[in-house]
């Protein structure tokens, strides 16, 4: 009689166990690609063909909507455009100029190093501000005359490094951090900033968003009087709950600002984003 090491059937049905858990575990790290969270951006990117539709609905009847494609291999571009008091009776404000978005993928993300993007992106969120009122050596507010601000509440990115690293952790943990510098300095707030953010992923259609941007460009509106910033020294730390309807439809809930660094009360909008292939 032979003898036999193993059952080579249930050595097979290992095999193919063992692969499909590999390739379902890198499907839910491949799904988790993230190109934003709230508002600062990741390493990840829309694929070659890959086209992205997203429209938020923010304060003071905000609307914006806009578009992103995968150019080439590791290149994306978008633009954004939209205003306040759009929806509602109210005349509409719109923004003077859209924004616009572009990132590259230097660096695809490997055992030993993170995803590293570099990009610019023009795109602030609220009221773009063009002027303010000039505040006096004493710290109070000259009502007669104003300082031209040029930026939006929150300022842009402007141009940015971001890594970002994904670890297999009851889901997908996405740990993401970067550095970038505003092209909105008028207001004499010119630092280099700092941001980091994670993802973490409850089941395949839920995953919640978290970031703080030190807003190191934005934190001298208490006791520096030749600024203008609007930021008071916190940082704006803001979250998302992110929802996936469907294979092409994910919808975001952001709450921003919640250590009130500009704003009294947490601001909240929403974003829907319809992606597709070309």
């Amino acid at each position: 009689m032979l003898k036999r090491s193993g059952n080579p059937d249930m050595s097979g049905k290992k095999y193919i166990i063992c692969s499909l858990i590999i390739l379902f575990s890198c499907a839910i790290l491949s799904a988790q690609e993230i190109t934003q969270l709230t508002d600062i951006p990741t390493a990840g990117i829309l694929q070659k063909g890959e086209v992205s539709f997203p429209i938020s609905i923010s304060k003071n009847e905000g609307v914006t909507f806009g578009a992103g494609v995968g150019i080439i291999p590791k290149l994306m571009f978008g633009m954004e455009y939209g205003g306040e008091y759009i929806l509602g009776n109210s005349i509409p404000d719109w923004h003077s100029y859209p924004g616009v978005f572009v990132k590259y993928r230097i660096f695809d993300e490997s055992p030993k190093m993170p995803a590293i993007a570099i990009g610019f992106d023009s795109r602030g969120y609220g009221t773009f501000i063009d002027s303010t009122n000039i505040i006096d050596s004493l710290g109070n507010i000259d009502s007669l005359n104003y300082k031209e601000v040029n930026r939006y509440e929150i300022k842009s990115k402007g141009f940015y490094v971001v890594a970002s690293r994904n670890f297999n952790f009851l889901g997908n943990l996405g740990i993401h951090f970067g550095v970038n510098y505003s092209t909105e300095r008028d207001d004499n707030d010119e630092d280099l900033n700092f941001f980091v953010g994670i993802d973490k992923s409850i089941n395949p259609q839920i995953s919640l968003l978290t970031e703080y941007d030190f807003a190191f460009n934005d934190n001298g509106k208490s006791g520096n009087d030749e600024t203008y910033s609007f930021g008071e020294g916190n940082g704006y730390l803001n979250a998302a709950l992110q929802l996936k309807c469907s294979e092409h439809i994910i919808i975001k809930i952001h709450f921003r600002d919640l250590l009130n660094n500009q704003y009294k009360n947490p601001d909240r909008a929403i974003t829907i984003q319809y992606t597709t292939n070309l």
